[in-house]
């Protein structure tokens, strides 16, 4: 009988992307737990993955680049923090009671080991990151 022996960790990472292939500003389109994220390394180096979509009006976000450690969405530059997945334009510039509305990007939690990148678990809106895994998670929209 033989068996079938996974190459991915217990802890519910993923291999998904070698660690050359991920750099900025554009991001790198892999699937993870089944659906797809975007990678991209922050200005500090770590790599970050979060989803496609963009929930201001469903639109993807492959397209988009990283400026200033912020994914900016290339049809409306809403734009996000790829560690929380918060959205920080407009949301800044909103009355707070319209900005308590404006929703997020769901992200990861990332780790690079070996030359490769692995994405975990989304990670629960607003949290940290961890700090044993790595950056990358947070938000609302889990498309």
């Amino acid at each position: 009988m033989s068996r079938v022996v996974s190459t991915d960790p217990p802890d519910g990472f993923q291999r998904v992307a070698r660690s050359d292939e991920v750099a900025r500003p554009g991001f790198v389109r892999r699937e993870a737990h089944g659906r797809p994220v975007l990678l991209v390394r922050l200005s500090d180096g770590s790599p970050v993955a979060f989803g496609h979509i963009c929930p201001h009006q469903g639109l993807e976000l492959d397209e988009g680049v990283l400026w200033e450690d912020e994914v900016d969405c290339p049809h409306h530059h809403y734009t996000y923090d790829p560690r929380t997945g918060e959205n920080l334009y407009p949301k800044r510039v909103f009355p707070a009671r319209r900005a308590a509305g404006v929703r997020g990007i769901p992200v990861f939690e990332t780790r690079e080991e070996d030359g490769w990148v692995w994405v975990g678990p989304v990670r629960p809106p607003g949290a940290a990151p961890d700090p044993g895994g790595g950056e990358g998670s947070g938000g609302d929209d889990l498309r």
